[in-house]
């Protein structure tokens, strides 16, 4: 049985069309979400982009890697502090008393590891110049604008969008975590007490300080934060929660402040500034302190 043609089109008749949809617009709450984000929190740096394409971790042996390197320094500081048959073997053959044992000890990870090993690592294994290490770091767009009107701003959001949390669960969870013998901080501690803590001679408090608000920047936001890029949009959510976690040493302090930490990556996959991150850390030690602690009377904030 032969099948027929579908007629052909009679001259002067038009070819029958399907009607198309017309697109529906975007949700206004999203349209406008959208748009300030874009217009006035995110910024828009093609080289950030095209650094963390071109050398983030591609193979699986990498990517753990730099995952792993999140933890390590704070495994190590866990082992040599809260371990105590461990702390006390250090402290006796490094002829230091306890409290300065722990003082250069946090130097040496901080300034040390923090901010030489990404330089090391950028300069030996991918052979970059010292203008590009810069660049890797986000170090070369100095803006007091960053400085003084974003990071500031940006630590005002996060003690907002946190507050919820903080005045509810922050508590309950800090108890729980201290409970637990595994994460509780010794009485020997550095971080038991802030008569401790800012009781180091002023050169190791200062040396402690930049190491604290400018290597943890350089190493977490500034080198493994584009090493880890290959988590694509969860990368900022990564890098905050490792950052949170690696903090093994004083776990009841700095864990239960997962909700406002979040902040740190976010920051930076916004703003694409490290000095951002390095006012904001600041603020966040300083000013948090006081809001959290002082002000809201919500146990001890981290260091």
């Amino acid at each position: 049985m032969a099948t027929q043609k579908p007629p052909a089109d009679k001259p002067g008749m038009q070819p029958v069309t399907m009607l198309q949809q017309p697109k529906k617009a975007p949700f206004p709450i999203t349209a406008i979400v959208n748009q300030i984000t874009t217009r006035f929190l995110s910024v828009d740096h093609p080289g950030f982009q095209h650094t963390e394409e071109k050398y983030q971790a591609r193979t699986p042996a990498s990517k753990a890697f730099y995952l792993i390197a999140y933890l390590l320094p704070g495994i190590i500081a866990y082992l040599l502090i809260n371990v105590q048959p461990v702390y006390d073997f250090f402290v006796r053959i490094s002829g230091l008393e306890g409290y300065h044992f722990q003082y250069y000890t946090f130097v040496i990870f901080s300034l040390l590891w923090h901010m030489l090993f990404p330089v090391f690592m950028l300069r030996k294994y991918e052979k970059l110049t010292w203008k590009e290490v810069f660049v890797f770091l986000s170090v070369d767009r100095f803006s007091f604008k960053e400085i003084l009107l974003i990071a500031p701003l940006a630590f005002g959001l996060s003690v907002i969008v946190s507050l919820p949390y903080m005045l509810t669960l922050y508590t309950p969870f800090q108890q729980w975590l201290s409970s637990i013998p595994l994460f509780q901080i010794p009485s020997y501690s550095i971080f038991a007490s802030y008569e401790a803590f800012y009781g180091a001679p002023a050169i190791i408090l200062i040396l402690m300080m930049i190491g604290n608000f400018v290597g943890e920047e350089i190493y977490f936001r500034g080198y493994l934060m584009k090493k880890t890029a290959f988590l694509g949009r969860y990368n900022w959510i990564v890098n905050s929660t490792l950052f949170c976690v690696y903090h093994l040493w004083q776990i009841p302090q700095t864990v239960p402040l997962m909700v406002p930490i979040l902040f740190f990556g976010l920051t930076m996959q916004l703003r694409k500034n490290l000095y951002t991150l390095i006012m904001f850390h600041l603020l966040f030690n300083l000013a948090g302190v006081q809001i959290y602690q002082v002000i809201l009377g919500l146990g001890t904030s981290a260091h």
